[in-house]
Order: structure tokens, then C-alpha cells, then sequence
């Protein structure tokens, strides 16, 4: 689809240089997907769990330690 925008043009060559993209649809592409990951992950943390559910999914008894130690060749 095309549409027409107002771009930061350092903004877009900074991000061009720093991701290696070559071209600005890739990296307008690359931006929105960064922008929906962060989206998300804001939108999840918002819907965090409270502090007493983490502590009890897990039984006190597990020990990740003991878990690799034994996994270790």
C-alpha cells in the first residue's frame, strides 16, 4: 500500500545505518515492527500478574541448580 509521509530523515538514516537496512520502506517496515513488539509487551505488563500469583506457580521444593548441575555432561 502506499501512502505518503513526513519522515525525520536523520532519525531514518540512523536507523538504516544501525540495523544495516538498505532501503526506507525496509526500514519503516523494521520500525513498525518494533513499535507493535513494544505495543504488546507494554499492553502484556499491564496485565501482570500479582506478586503473590508468582510466588506460589512454582513448588518451593524445584531447585534449578540441582536441575543443571545434573544436566551437565
Amino acid at each position: 500500500m502506499k501512502t505518503t509521509v513526513e519522515l525525520d530523515e536523520k532519525r531514518l538514516t540512523s536507523v538504516m545505518k544501525l540495523t544495516g537496512l538498505r532501503t526506507r520502506k525496509a526500514a519503516v517496515d523494521y520500525a513498525l515492527r518494533v513499535a507493535e513488539r513494544a505495543a504488546s509487551l507494554d499492553r502484556l505488563m499491564e496485565r501482570a500478574l500479582p506478586d503473590e500469583a508468582y510466588r506460589t506457580a512454582v513448588d518451593p521444593h524445584y531447585d534449578v541448580v540441582a536441575l543443571r548441575n545434573r544436566a551437565r555432561p
